[in-house]
């Protein structure tokens, strides 16, 4: 693939336009200039379709470039809604699908739908069903058009890949915007370090181009899933370029092979060095959730390479798995160096991932003269330590407490995240045990769960459990087999001999577990690029 973009300056320019898009984008909106006035607003999207109609595709490619902005928002405030730069792309290439079928000048079949596509669009039905049941119809009607929407970029993603080969030309865009939004939420921290601006929605936890630290930590699982993918579908050809060169009857000049080899070495460093990045922007979200996303899609990804998936140990990958694995503890190593040495995090890293398991979080708290006689060393909430006039501090504070007279200390405190999200299944429990059918639509979720402290609406923390209230059973069952299809369609491509169905097959499998795992405790389920992924799902090797 990579030396075919080397041979096509088109997609060399197009690469670099997407580059140059994403960045301006995100300094725009921190500038605000962004979102756009009306006038020109249209101006943009008059240029954006008169360009989608003589290339649909590379609009096309500039959605899948702008897939995880996912704050950032294009249409103007007087329009009562927000278009984030991937649905303002993908909506217009859509549009001008849709003139050039009308005019019959489409220049490529549309792909027949298949019945994992009626499960999509049984989703969208159950959606619009359950809006009877919401609390406020209007709201719930808007948010089950808001899904339709992303369901209407997933068929987008249906008819613009379905080949391998497609899928080659969407990676250079899907990467190349990654290593901007990844460099951005690295720099946001370096910003919060040094006390300066940052625009984080939660201070030292960085966010990116997403509403929250949580929905940057999925991507980034999805992104983690992705470069393994690469790599082994690199480690793949360079297998078979060996064996090649072994052959005897090879036609291949060796100055050729050698060229390549060096040039899949430089790729496969390159992919590592990404890795790095991605790790050290995991570490600084402290997003549990995807901590674990990134461990499950590890852990698969080793299996999977080591095993083949295949029971016989004869099949087994002892020293391509331990080299892989030396190389992701060298990357995860560096990460934890880098973030350590540049005092890129506040948070006490090694306490919160220990919470995971003991639902204790170690904080630190100062109180007034010598309480330690006095101050339990496990407390259940903020409460009890406030009543001894106490309160929680950060490390930094730690030395000018001291000097204030304060004593510091260091105390166990039930996870307040762990009873919240306790508190959160309970409701979403009761809700469905009344609703079982319907659900209680879209827009009306946050109306029965609460707020958080932020006073943004909590949803169901669990992407299954949102889809059964927001959607009912019905959506829940179609969206579950979905899945399962996708699952089995990616142990169905892995078992193929060829290396490139054999990767597309392991990237689902592992683009499939970066997503659920995460989502487990999340519900992220209007993000723009589960869509692209969903929809990108159903390749083939080539068209028959």
């Amino acid at each position: 693939m990579m030396s075919d973009i080397r041979n096509n300056r088109n997609q060399i320019f197009l690469v670099a336009v997407n580059v140059f898009l994403v960045f301006f984008l995100i300094v725009l909106s921190n500038l605000q200039i962004v979102p756009m006035r009306i006038g020109d607003f249209v101006f943009f999207a008059i240029l954006t379709l008169a360009l989608a109609l003589y290339r649909p595709g590379w609009v096309f490619l500039f959605f899948v470039g702008t897939i995880m902005l996912e704050n950032i928002n294009l249409a103007p405030v007087s329009l009562g809604v927000a278009i984030s730069p991937y649905q303002f792309f993908g909506g217009m290439t859509i549009i001008a699908l849709i003139i050039r079928l009308l005019t019959k000048r489409l220049n490529f079949k549309l792909t027949k739908l298949i019945w994992q596509d009626y499960l999509v669009l049984a989703m969208g039905m159950a959606s619009f069903l359950s809006v009877m049941n919401s609390q406020n119809k209007g709201t719930g009607l808007k948010q089950s058009v808001v899904l339709v929407s992303f369901m209407a970029l997933y068929f987008l993603a249906r008819n613009f890949l379905q080949t391998i080969a497609d899928m080659k030309k969407i990676v250079p865009f899907f990467l190349s915007s990654s290593v901007v939004v990844v460099g951005y939420g690295i720099w946001q921290n370096i910003r919060f370090a040094h006390n300066l601006s940052n625009f984080e929605v939660m201070p030292g936890r960085p966010n990116a181009t997403f509403a929250e630290a949580d929905w940057l930590g999925i991507f980034l699982s999805f992104l983690l899933a992705m470069l393994y993918s690469w790599i082994f579908y690199i480690n793949k050809k360079e297998e078979a370029s060996f064996e090649d060169a072994q052959n005897p009857k090879s036609k291949f000049q060796s100055s050729n092979q050698i060229q390549n080899s060096k040039f899949k070495k430089l790729l496969t460093a390159t992919h590592w060095l990404l890795i790095v990045l991605v790790f050290t922007l995991l570490i600084l979200t402290v997003s549990r959730s995807a901590w674990l996303g990134a461990l499950a899609v590890t852990f698969i990804f080793l299996f999977s390479v080591f095993t083949r998936l295949k029971v016989q140990p004869k099949n087994w990958q002892w020293m391509e798995t331990i080299k892989l694995k030396m190389c992701v503890i060298i990357a995860l190593a560096i990460s934890i160096a880098l973030v350590y040495f540049f005092q890129l995090t506040t948070f006490q890293l090694g306490n919160r991932a220990q919470s995971t398991g003991t639902g204790l979080q170690k904080i630190t708290v100062a109180c007034p003269g010598s309480m330690d006689v006095l101050i339990p060393q496990t407390v259940a909430s903020e409460d009890e330590y406030l009543r001894y006039g106490c309160r929680q501090i950060n490390l930094e504070e730690i030395e000018g407490e001291k000097i204030k007279g304060s004593y510091v200390n260091e105390i166990y405190r039930k996870d307040p995240n762990v009873s919240i999200r306790s508190e959160i299944y309970k409701k979403s429990w009761e809700l469905i045990k009344a609703h079982p059918i319907l659900g209680i639509g879209w827009g009306s979720i946050s109306a029965y769960l609460g707020k958080d402290a932020r006073g943004a609406g909590l949803n169901a923390s669990n992407i299954f459990l949102e889809i059964w209230l927001g959607a009912g059973i019905f959506g829940l069952i179609a969206f579950v087999a979905l899945l399962i299809i996708i699952m089995t369609r990616a142990l169905h491509n892995f078992a193929q001999d060829d290396a490139e169905m054999k990767s597309v097959g392991l990237f689902i499998l592992l683009g499939l577990v970066a997503i659920v795992v995460p989502n487990l405790f999340n519900s992220g389920i209007m993000l723009g690029f589960l869509w692209l992924f969903l929809g990108a799902s159903f390749i083939v090797k080539a068209k028959k």
